[in-house]
């Protein structure tokens, strides 16, 4: 229903806008052509009044030079039968003819019917008789003087008043049509606008109720709803994303916890039994096992703390040289151990940071390099600077890392082994570990590997 209100606003919002601004342009033009009408009925009554002048004037000449009676009273009535009152008047000032005492009761009725004529045409229109004289010259001589009487300041004919009957009659039809298309394209562009609002609100629904996998497909659409459909997709991606990873870390935890406490449960059984002795040795084991869980707690707390923001960073200058340097002084041992070369070349670097935090990260990632290197191999440590930035490589020749793990590594419990044997790693939240401290500190970390070439893990760090 919401939709639908939204699609019956924006139809009726474009047909309103279309509406106004026609009916807007309409007034306008109206207006314009009626006072062009205006103009072009005063310049035709005036070019008539000099036409019924050179017309009286030419005929005094036809007539020998002399007024003609019957001559006059023809060119009268004619001008009478058109609206036209004429009085004419010899040189000495003599009247010769005049339409109002040839038939007065037809100019009453002219001018009556021309006045009820404009005033249906124009409401409140001003009008009345009006006359204008005209000066009959021959040559030089002035032979006579021409009255001319009308209905003014202007009239319409019969003609006039049709053609601008015809002419509202299709701006009416002009409107209707416009009205029309202007509420089929509301419809279309509105239907455009709030289908994929519709189909958006449809497929967030499935996705609340647990539908992840769930996407909108628009092809065509402006550019908003073309970006909101891909922040729910992008929302959709990453519900399912966190979604798979809590599952994963149910099962994940489980998995962890699984094997301490069965250890734990038969070995206690049995001592419980008389199977076997509680001996001290079999109590190191079970200590062991305890040892084991409450550091695997210890470090889900830790991880948990992080990530909520709850953190505290206690930080000082921190020389990097000077830190990996003393971390690469307690490594030395393990590394020559197994044969695997420790190449640590740092620059003198200082940072703010929490050392204890900064020296558990260069811990994990040295102890991952040397875990994941067989003997023979070598582990560099390098800096470099990057605008405002540190960059510290943690660069080894080891396994590597395969492309659809390396987007996984940081999410806790997450580790490329899918065997999870504990020869080949821990309990998998080390380098979640990592990945939050740095954050922390406003830094990120990145891997870049191969598959038997190596990997390079990447910390970078604000100088400031």
């Amino acid at each position: 229903m919401k939709s639908m209100r939204l699609k019956a606003r924006l139809s009726l919002a474009f047909f309103l806008v279309v509406s106004v601004m026609f009916a807007i342009i309409s007034y306008a033009a109206n207006g314009l052509l009626a006072n062009q009408f205006k103009n072009y009925a005063i310049d035709k009554q005036n070019q008539r009044i000099v036409a019924f002048a050179d017309l009286f004037a030419s005929r005094y000449v036809d007539w020998g030079n002399r007024w003609d009676p019957a001559g006059i009273e023809s060119i009268g009535v004619s001008a009478l039968s058109e609206g036209w009152l004429i009085r004419l008047k010899d040189q000495d000032g003599q009247i010769l003819w005049d339409a109002q005492v040839h038939n007065h009761g037809m100019c009453s009725l002219m001018l009556a019917n021309n006045a009820e004529r404009m005033q249906s045409q124009i409401e409140n229109f001003q009008g009345g008789y009006t006359e204008q004289t005209q000066t009959l010259t021959v040559g030089a001589a002035t032979v006579g003087w021409l009255d001319i009487g009308f209905y003014g300041p202007y009239s319409y004919s019969e003609v006039d008043l049709a053609f601008l009957k015809r002419l509202n009659q299709l701006l009416l039809i002009a409107a209707a049509l416009s009205m029309a298309i202007a509420a089929i394209l509301g419809l279309v562009i509105a239907r455009q606008l709030t289908d994929p609002i519709t189909r958006a609100i449809q497929t967030t629904r499935r996705i609340a109720n647990g539908h992840y996998t769930d996407r909108i497909t628009e092809e065509k659409g402006p550019r908003e709803l073309a970006e909101l459909t891909s922040s729910i997709n992008s929302l959709a991606e990453s519900l399912g994303r966190q979604e798979t990873m809590r599952k994963q870390l149910t099962s994940d935890v489980a998995h962890e916890l699984r094997t301490p406490l069965a250890v734990l449960q038969s070995h206690l059984e049995a001592m419980i039994d008389g199977t076997w002795r509680a001996d001290q040795k079999r109590l190191e084991s079970c200590h062991g096992e305890v040892v084991r869980i409450s550091s695997l707690v210890k470090d889900l707390e830790k991880l948990t703390q992080i990530e909520q923001g709850n953190l505290n960073l206690h930080k000082e200058t921190v020389d990097l040289k000077a830190l990996l340097q003393r971390i690469g002084l307690n490594f030395q041992r393990d590394f020559a151990s197994k044969n695997v070369q420790l190449s640590i070349q740092v620059d003198p670097i200082v940072v703010q940071g929490d050392t204890d935090k900064l020296s558990q990260v260069f811990i994990n990632l040295i102890a991952n390099a040397l875990k994941y290197t067989n003997p023979g191999g070598s582990v560099h440590v390098v800096s470099q600077m990057a605008d405002s930035q540190v960059i510290i490589s943690i660069k080894d020749t080891g396994i590597g890392i395969a492309p659809e793990d390396q987007t996984q590594i940081f999410e806790r419990f997450y580790r490329a082994d899918k065997s999870r044997a504990r020869e080949t790693g821990g309990s998998g939240i080390g380098l979640a570990i990592v990945k939050s401290i740095v954050e922390a500190h406003g830094g990120r970390v990145t891997v870049d590997s191969q598959p038997g070439q190596g990997s390079t893990f990447q910390v970078t760090l604000p100088l400031k």
